[in-house]
């Protein structure tokens, strides 16, 4: 009689977990897509888990195939619950889709020009690389932005190659020798000392948490909470490695409002 009542009790709370499960709030979070959708998922899938964790709400991830894809996105109906953007599009979804910037990198962003050789004595970097291919992720990629800010003369510019997936596949097609350079952000190159930076980009923001006007305050706030607490959890390492940054921090939005000016259709 013991041990069926003990299973029975134990059947119950199975069950009132399930009815818990089944009945949290469920929020979307758009991810900037810097990696293939597959390898995307299982990278940000720490960060999916400890939000969710965190907060008690089930998270959905989503993915866009490509640069391209994001950003129509981002300009069209489609509107997630909460984003981690490319600074720029962070700016845009503020100022023209009433989102809340929530959360930002410790650290800054900037860009680096990278080869595996340099221009000899008297060369400059655009000699260097007239006819050459530069590698990078997709338009309005900030590596994209800073390729028509560097180059400026159609006639003496590289090739720009935008067939990319990701920052280490841009490094990898490099390595192979199927092109002479190309556009990574300043943490990808930090991890592969033999490149020399032949530019580097002003430095904005880094990746960004924002929040669709839509979602209750409290909401919006327990995530908030739950983003900024990575920084001071040793649970949270492994998220963080994902993410490469040590942490979030509350973002100032005044480096924010001119961003949006980078993106094609706004600059002044």
């Amino acid at each position: 009689m013991t041990q069926y009542q003990f299973s029975k009790s134990t059947l119950l709370v199975l069950l009132l977990i399930m009815v818990v499960e089944t009945n949290a709030a469920k929020y979307t979070l758009a991810i900037e897509p810097t990696y293939p959708v597959e390898q995307g998922k299982q990278v940000y899938e720490p960060l999916r888990s400890w939000l969710s964790k965190k907060t008690g709400y089930e998270i959905e991830l989503i993915i866009d195939n490509n640069y391209f894809l994001y950003w129509r996105n981002a300009q069209g109906s489609r509107n997630p619950d909460f984003t981690l953007d490319a600074p720029h599009v962070a700016s845009y979804r503020s100022q023209k889709k009433n989102y809340t910037i929530i959360a930002t990198t410790l650290e800054t962003l900037s860009f680096h020009l990278i080869a595996l050789d340099e221009p000899i004595d008297g060369e400059s970097m655009q000699d260097m690389l007239i006819g050459k291919k530069i590698i990078m992720l997709p338009s309005p990629s900030l590596a994209t932005i800073n390729f028509k800010l560097w180059f400026t003369d159609l006639f003496s510019s590289p090739r720009k190659d935008v067939t990319a997936l990701s920052w280490q596949e841009a490094v990898e097609i490099v390595f192979d020798g199927s092109a002479q350079a190309a556009i990574v952000p300043d943490w990808m190159f930090s991890l592969y000392p033999n490149f020399a930076s032949l530019a580097e980009s002003n430095k904005t923001p880094g990746p960004t948490f924002t929040a669709s006007s839509n979602i209750p305050d409290e909401v919006v706030k327990t995530m908030q909470n739950a983003i900024l607490a990575l920084k001071d959890d040793e649970a949270a390492y492994d998220v963080l490695v994902e993410l490469n940054t040590e942490g979030f921090k509350l973002p100032d939005t005044n480096e924010f409002q001119e961003l949006i000016n980078l993106l094609p259709g706004f600059s002044r």
